[in-house]
């Protein structure tokens, strides 16, 4: 092959390879305009008996994790429903905006980082209470944010999910204590759930936060 064909050769290569990557970017700039048109806003999910979740739980400083399935076992006039865990029983209720709380009446249980419907640039309060592990009151307070959509891999697959953001503090009931506090959820409307949760909290902002996460691992729900 001469000089000038090659030449004329890489010249359509290379208007060949921009166009296929120029078209690419289009393409997923239109999937992902569709994907937040499609989900944005977002209303709350409607539970059928017998819709199932199954999440991991892990802890940046223990190499344990902790599996537990979530089964509704009943759903009320409200929305709400009753979930069942296992292995091991307990019950708690899952509320109409998709956060789980011990019983109904505990609407300060902390679980409340969902409110529907969901809009982008929504922004609303969670001011909520839990017990850490030494079984002390910790109360929390957080400002949440509807940034968008995003596609999240997890362990149940990938899912085109509503990225809520939550920052705050938190501080204990009783002595001296408390700082700074982020989360970040991942509400999947084809999930009816949330599928992926991250939270660090710092003691008085100093160090190493401690690090929490929730992973979807399987599901099945009913439409």
């Amino acid at each position: 092959m001469n000089r000038n064909r090659m030449s004329s050769t890489l010249r359509k290569v290379s208007r060949a390879t921009v166009c296929a990557l120029t078209s690419a970017f289009a393409a997923s700039a239109a999937f992902a305009a569709t994907t937040q048109a499609d989900l944005l806003p977002q209303n709350a999910p409607h539970y059928r008996t017998g819709d199932n979740w199954t999440y991991q739980f892990s802890d940046a400083l223990s190499p344990n994790t902790k599996t537990v399935t979530q089964t509704v076992t009943s759903v009320r006039a409200d929305g709400s429903a009753v979930l069942q865990f296992g292995p091991g029983g307990g019950h708690a209720v899952l509320t109409s905006d998709a956060n789980v709380v011990p019983n109904a009446s505990d609407q300060h249980a902390c679980g409340n980082g969902l409110r529907f419907p969901l809009r982008t640039g929504a922004r609303y309060e969670a001011d909520c209470q839990a017990h850490d592990p030494g079984g002390q009151l910790i109360s929390r307070r957080a400002e949440c944010e509807v940034e968008g959509v995003e596609t999240i891999t997890t362990k149940a697959g990938s899912f085109a999910a509503i990225k809520v953001k939550m920052t705050g503090t938190w501080t204990p009931q009783y002595g001296v204590g408390g700082g700074p506090m982020r989360e970040t959820l991942w509400y999947a409307p084809s999930a009816k759930r949330i599928v992926r949760g991250e939270f660090q909290g710092q003691l008085a902002g100093k160090g190493a936060p401690a690090t929490t996460e929730m992973e979807l691992v399987r599901y099945a729900v009913k439409p």
